[in-house]
């Protein structure tokens, strides 16, 4: 698969959860700059979750990342598939002034639809 890459604003940073005694991932989202913004929400994994420590919401980063697919059946033989969206590399864009709002993380959601109020009626 080639290189992966999305540019976009921080929108939320997640607290690190220790989801087992060996393993532990943080969350955070961004949202893209196109006539339809997304908001894509990377997971960090293991040594990787302070990479977002040095960025704070409302900076501009761009974000180095692998799609990762797994499938798991349930007790009734169903089948069910993740996707997972994994961050390795975050860069502040060039000529970001590295900040907008201060705020702490948290564990809560990202908003819903911020850009319903672009709309032109």
């Amino acid at each position: 698969m080639s290189e992966l890459k999305l540019t976009g604003k921080v929108i939320a940073i997640m607290k690190k959860q220790q989801v087992t005694d060996t393993f532990a991932k943080r969350e955070f989202v961004i949202e893209t700059d196109e006539q339809y913004p997304q908001m894509v929400k990377f997971e960090l994994m293991q040594d990787k979750c302070d990479l977002i420590d040095k960025h704070r919401v409302g900076e501009e980063i761009t974000v180095h990342f692998n799609v990762a697919g797994r499938k798991w059946s349930d007790k009734q033989g169903k089948d069910v598939y993740f996707v997972s969206v994994k961050a390795w590399r975050i860069e502040a864009e060039k000529g970001a002034t590295g900040g907008g709002d201060a705020m702490p993380t948290s564990d809560a959601e990202p908003p819903a639809d911020t850009f319903a109020d672009d709309l032109p009626f």
